[in-house]
């Protein structure tokens, strides 16, 4: 019996702190906050994760940032809640609750370092873009769960969810390579992807290639479909010809049916 890892034995012990639906709690909250941002726009700054946030005591705005939508459109933020919360159901679905709660929150904890070690001057700007970081985090382990996953892109277009991802991962390459002051906020919002979603990944994809394999073996030892696996050595019928017809090796060592078999021994 293999060694529990250390994210089971957490699992076994605060599994019942874990907040079940998680990310439909977070989009509610997306859905609260773009209300109130269309009445006053201005309420981002209250929101927004800033350097000095914890020398001022702005204690909710480590959480607050993560309510922040992406988008000051109605149609899109339909889209972006729906999508939130298909992410949400399939990541909790395929990890269980607390590891989805653990990965979302190291994410979340990550991007505050991001954050509060960046310059002051930048700061607020990259402060409102955390939760950029963190939701492209998200979909990049859903796509890591469900690489063929379709989306309809503008009900018309089907694209699967893995090449969305590589679009993704490549703005977010973009992005670390010709900005540096995203450099230190990308880097640790994808350090929990790097050491949880992508082992996950690697051990799902390490047994569908053993099962593919074993598929493969068994399928070539097989004989093919319509090939006989009995035949009478007299008159030539097989089990497919006849499938009623009941075959026995005799002791010349050559098989024949029930009808023509030799007198002498038989296995």
């Amino acid at each position: 019996m293999t060694e529990p890892s250390l994210i089971d034995r957490l699992e076994r012990r605060f599994d019942r702190f874990a907040i079940p639906g998680l990310i439909r709690a977070i989009a509610g909250f997306q859905v609260i906050c773009f209300i109130l941002l269309q009445m006053k726009p201005g309420f981002v700054q209250v929101l927004a994760l800033t350097p000095a946030a914890w020398q001022n005591w702005e204690i909710w705005r480590f959480i607050s940032f993560t309510f922040i939508p992406g988008t000051n459109s109605l149609i899109f933020i339909i889209f972006v809640v729906m999508i939130l919360i298909l992410i949400g159901d399939q990541l909790e679905a395929e990890w269980g609750k607390f590891r989805l709660n653990l990965y979302y929150f190291a994410t979340v904890v990550c991007l505050w370092g991001g954050v509060l070690l960046s310059d002051p001057v930048l700061g607020g700007v990259i402060g409102a873009m955390a939760g950029t970081f963190l939701y492209s985090s998200l979909f990049l382990a859903f796509a890591m769960v469900l690489p063929n996953y379709t989306f309809m892109l503008f009900f018309v277009l089907p694209v699967k969810v893995k090449w969305l991802a590589m679009l993704n991962g490549a703005i977010l390459l973009w992005q670390f390579m010709t900005v540096a002051p995203l450099r230190l906020p990308i880097l640790l919002a994808l350090i929990p992807f790097a050491c949880f979603a992508l082992p996950i990944a690697w051990k799902r994809w390490k047994h569908g290639a053993l099962v593919s394999s074993r598929r493969e073996a068994y399928q070539s030892n097989s004989l093919p479909a319509g090939t006989p696996f009995h035949a009478c050595k007299v008159c030539g019928r097989t089990d497919v010809t006849d499938p009623t017809l009941e075959f026995r090796i005799a002791g010349d060592d050559e098989e024949y049916c029930a009808e023509h078999l030799p007198a002498g021994p038989v296995s």
